[in-house]
C-alpha cells in the first residue's frame, strides 16, 4: 500500500519537483522564461520509498541496494512503477467502488500552511432508487488502497499546503459519471474544480 501523503516527503524522481512541492514541469513562456508549471496528479515514481523493491527486496523506507549490500546509486526501475495491488489508475478506483456497491464517495479534507493537511472519515454512498436519495454503504478511517487512492486528488493539488491559507472542503467522486470534483473554501472564498 502506499500512501500519497508520504509521498511529497521526497524529491520526485520524474519531474525534480521539490519535497513538498507538487508534481509539474517547466515550461517556456514568451522572452525565453521558463516558469513551473504544476500539475494535476502526483507521478506514481514519486511513491518509490513507499514500496517494495521487487529487485533487491529492499523494505519501504530503505534505499535500493546491489547484491554486496551497498545503496545504489540510483533507484531500481521496477520500484518507480504502481505496486501490486496499489490502485493508481482512475480505471481501478471507478471498478472499486463499484465493486464495494458505492456511486459517490466523498472525502473531506482540511490544511494549512505550517500544519500540513488532514482527511477526515471518507463516506461511500450508494444512489437509493427510491425517493433520490443517498444511502450509507460505508464509512472508514481505516487505511486501504481504496482510502490512499480517494485522498489522492488532495495531495496531487495542494502537496503539503506550503504557502496556502486555511481550506478546507471535500473532493467528491461520482461514480456513475466518471467524475473526480474539489469543492472547497480557500480564505473565505468558495471556489469549485473538476479534477477530472
Amino acid at each position: 500500500m502506499s500512501d500519497r501523503s508520504a509521498w511529497l516527503q521526497v524529491a520526485c524522481p520524474m519531474c525534480g519537483a521539490e519535497p513538498g512541492a507538487r508534481c509539474g514541469r517547466w515550461a517556456w513562456s514568451r522572452g525565453c522564461r521558463a516558469r513551473w508549471v504544476p500539475g494535476c496528479h502526483l507521478h506514481v515514481a514519486r511513491g518509490w520509498r513507499e514500496r517494495t523493491c521487487r529487485k533487491c527486496a529492499a523494505w519501504p523506507g530503505y534505499p535500493c541496494v546491489t547484491p554486496s549490500g551497498r545503496e545504489t546509486a540510483r533507484i531500481h526501475a521496477a520500484r518507480l512503477h504502481p505496486g501490486l495491488g496499489e490502485l493508481f489508475l482512475a480505471g481501478d478506483v471507478w471498478a472499486e467502488l463499484g465493486r464495494r456497491g458505492a456511486s459517490i464517495a466523498r472525502v473531506p479534507f482540511a490544511g494549512r500552511a505550517g500544519r500540513g493537511g488532514q482527511t477526515s472519515p471518507i463516506e461511500l454512498l450508494r444512489a437509493d432508487d427510491v425517493g433520490g436519495g443517498l444511502s450509507e454503504v460505508e464509512l472508514w478511517s481505516s487505511w486501504d488502497e481504496l482510502c490512499f487512492a480517494l485522498e489522492s486528488p488532495v495531495w496531487a493539488r495542494f502537496g503539503t499546503f506550503v504557502g496556502q491559507p486555511q481550506i478546507t472542503g471535500e473532493v467528491v467522486w461520482f461514480g456513475d459519471e466518471r467524475e473526480v470534483e474539489l469543492i472547497a473554501t480557500r480564505g473565505g472564498r468558495r471556489f469549485e474544480e473538476r479534477l477530472s
